[in-house]
């Protein structure tokens, strides 16, 4: 995986400077340019590398640098196309991020007062890919759209922050990344400069964040990217005095500090398993999937399930706990709730599984009986019937274990 996000990372910085020196950008600018974004792909994400968003960042960036390019009027080339693909990648990954491609495009719009950026063979290569894609999906994959996607409306889009914990922090990166650019440009910042699309970029990481609503650390990587970006992108080493240095020095590193945070909700269980059962097949009853994964890696074992977990019936549950809900709503959500139950029974008979992890919270904020949940239903009560659960001093997870196949 590792190997494989080092190759992306060095095909993005590629295109980068292919479209540098087709606009006959100074080398100094280049090499700020591939060292600054080799940096910012490589080691600032810290515990975000290799997520899901680290690999659409680094496909989308190539875009945002030809959207800068063109910002000064000069022309990056046919590389273009490839940006443009790139981004329909990203984009395709994680549509939230549509927003980093969208603004700098849009404000090119607004500039010009003309929709002629809409139509850059990078950008009709970007729709063009987003455009494949959900045709495939639609056509090879319509349970995803009619039957999940759906259920993910009802029960996972929901479950946010509220909105003013969500404001704070995008609204103190913003502005520190443009005091920033006020100080390491080497004349005076002005809207035209280089600098706006990557700013509008970190715009739309913002806004990404923000609409996701979850607060996690990994969903604010676009943000962080962009608004990092645009500052010492700016930078001249001739002009660059050494309080601002320090300054920005510390900025990137209280941000990097961030997004490194880790935190185990669930202690450690790999000598536990390994105890019970040697390669096991591994399945979790709750909806946090840091239980499972990446534990299932860690010890060689079989992941025997299909899905990473009930995060649905989790949804589901907590809105019925916290609202006033009309009957047909309350319908719909018993209704997902019954469709993890039918799941879950269909990897206990296909998958075999001889541990089963079992969480006791919902949601990592309040206790919550999974396994009467599960047994509630009479087929999955008969499944678990074969299973004996063993002591767990922690208490936070329980631990069932098939004497019959275990080692």
């Amino acid at each position: 995986m590792i190997i494989l996000v080092m190759i992306e990372i060095v095909a993005a910085l590629a295109i980068i400077d292919r479209a540098a020196a087709a606009a006959k950008l100074e080398a100094d600018e280049r090499s700020i340019t591939a060292c600054v974004l080799a940096f910012l792909f490589a080691i600032f994400p810290g515990a975000v590398f290799g997520q899901r968003e680290h690999i659409a960042v680094i496909a989308m960036t190539p875009f945002v640098a030809i959207a800068a390019i063109r910002w000064r009027g000069l022309a990056p080339g046919p590389v273009a196309i490839l940006a443009g693909l790139g981004a329909g990648l990203a984009m395709s990954l994680k549509p939230y991020l549509t927003l980093v491609v969208g603004l700098p495009i849009i404000i090119c719009v607004l500039r010009q007062r003309s929709i002629r950026p809409l139509f850059t063979p990078e950008a009709c290569a970007a729709a063009a890919v987003v455009i494949g894609y959900g045709a495939v999906l639609a056509i090879f994959f319509p349970a995803y759209l009619l039957t999940f996607a759906p259920m993910v409306t009802a029960a996972y889009v929901p479950l946010r922050m509220d909105f003013g914990g969500l404001l704070f922090f995008p609204a103190v990166m913003l502005v520190a990344s443009v005091g920033l650019v006020r100080l390491l440009a080497p004349h005076d910042f002005k809207w035209e400069g280089g600098a706006t699309p990557w700013l509008a970029a970190a715009v739309g990481g913002a806004a990404s964040f923000i609409i996701q609503g979850k607060g996690w650390t990994y969903t604010a990587f676009a943000l962080c990217m962009f608004a990092s970006a645009a500052p010492l992108l700016q930078a001249r080493t001739k002009t660059l005095r050494l309080p601002v240095m320090i300054c920005a020095l510390a900025a990137i590193v209280c941000i990097g500090s961030r997004l490194s945070l880790q935190v185990r909700p669930f202690p450690p269980l790999e000598g536990r398993i390994l105890a019970l059962a040697k390669h096991p097949r591994l399945i979790t009853i709750g909806d946090h999937v840091a239980l499972g994964h990446p534990l299932v890696r860690q010890i060689n074992a079989t992941w025997a399930g299909n899905t990473c977990g009930q995060a649905l019936a989790a949804g589901s549950m907590l809105q019925q706990k916290s609202s006033q809900l009309p009957e047909d709503e309350r319908a719909k959500l018993d209704g997902i709730i019954n469709f993890e139950r039918r799941l879950l029974l269909a990897d206990l008979r296909a998958g075999r599984p001889n541990v089963i992890l079992v969480d006791t919270y919902l949601l990592s904020s309040m206790p919550f009986d999974w396994l009467a949940w599960a047994k509630s239903d009479p087929d999955l009560k008969a499944e678990l019937s074969r299973y004996r659960e063993v002591e767990d001093a922690d208490g936070r997870v329980r631990i069932l274990v098939d004497p019959s196949s275990s080692e």
